[in-house]
């Protein structure tokens, strides 16, 4: 089995090769919701069939206060907005769950939606 990994600017950098699994942990909050169709198009069209989606993404909730730390780059998600661009796909696993945080120094929480889906 070969594994091809690279490392690119996801402002900029659109797929032009197939793929058998994209995953995002963290990176998603930096496209500005006016390119997030855009981007999610892109991979979906290069990704090989029965290929898989493994992306995270922070969310807003009304009920958790802004992180201390927010990232002045970081754009807002809608829980359950990553779940609308795979309605076509095959929903292998979505979740949202809270969790403590600790990065700056000041407790605090956050909300995150996940999914893992099947390109058919």
């Amino acid at each position: 089995m070969n594994v091809n990994v690279f490392k690119a600017d996801i402002l900029d950098y659109r797929l032009n090769t197939h793929f058998d699994i994209l995953y995002s942990s963290g990176v998603l909050h930096y496209i500005k919701p006016q390119f997030r169709e855009e981007l999610f198009v892109n991979y979906k069209q290069y990704t090989n069939k029965n290929g898989l989606h493994v992306f995270n993404v922070f969310v807003s909730k009304p009920f958790i206060p802004q992180a201390p730390d927010k990232e002045s780059s970081a754009n807002k998600w809608i829980s359950g907005e990553l779940f609308m661009y795979y309605h076509d796909w095959l929903i292998r696993e979505c979740n949202e769950f809270y969790f403590d945080c600790n990065s700056s120094g000041i407790k605090h929480k956050h909300a995150m939606n996940t999914i893992i889906v099947e390109k058919k």
